[in-house]
């Protein structure tokens, strides 16, 4: 029966042979066959002060109670015997999903010389943390914004029409602010991205 603490794929991995694992693309990440250890991500409560020093493995707390363990095989079933330990699972692999993106929504036929697509003239409004208006990426080359507008519904003031909160930039807005140095540039347009991710995602 399979291990209740542990994930499917750790479940997976430690049921299987090591050959059949060194197969597949996820199987053996996290395992390294020349000291038959795995590094194994845990998330726990209390300590594990009692978990590193009774098994003697490697341990390194992380933040909100998760932790990666260094852990010989036949010890893991022992680990998910600790009161301590609440879920188990092995890394995975990392993949470029932008690629698999492109493919799926079709876009690699669309950039070929039958139809040569490639998004002028299209306008794409994005809601996310924010925007680095700033940011290289989305000014043209003689330094003028590519935004056509920023609504920052963090920043009381002028919402567009027929909504009541935020205030709204135009692009016009953001190219004056783009002639002024930081930090008095956020005195015109004084939009942030605290987190990043809408500049990521734009």
């Amino acid at each position: 029966m399979p291990n209740q603490k542990l994930e499917n794929q750790l479940n997976l991995a430690l049921d299987v042979s090591e050959a059949d694992r060194a197969k597949t693309l996820n199987l053996n990440v996290g395992y390294s066959p020349d000291t038959d250890m795995w590094e194994l991500i845990v998330r726990y409560n209390g300590n594990l002060e009692r978990v590193r020093e009774e098994l003697g493995i490697s341990v390194v707390e992380l933040t909100n109670e998760y932790a990666i363990i260094t852990i010989p095989q036949y010890l893991i079933d022992r680990l998910s015997d600790y009161d301590e330990i609440e879920f188990v699972e092995k890394p995975k692999r990392l993949f470029y999903e932008v690629n698999e993106g492109r493919t799926a929504s079709c876009i690699n036929p669309l950039q070929t010389e039958n139809y040569n697509l490639f998004g002028q003239g299209v306008l794409v409004a994005i809601i996310d943390s924010g925007i680095d208006y700033s940011h290289p990426d989305f000014r043209n080359e003689d330094g003028t914004t590519r935004i056509a507008a920023l609504w920052d519904q963090t920043i009381p003031g002028s919402p567009p029409e027929g909504y009541d909160i935020g205030t709204l930039y135009t692009s016009e807005q953001i190219n004056e602010a783009l002639k002024i140095p930081m930090p008095q540039r956020m005195e015109t347009v004084p939009s942030t991205d605290l987190s990043g991710h809408g500049t990521h995602v734009g």
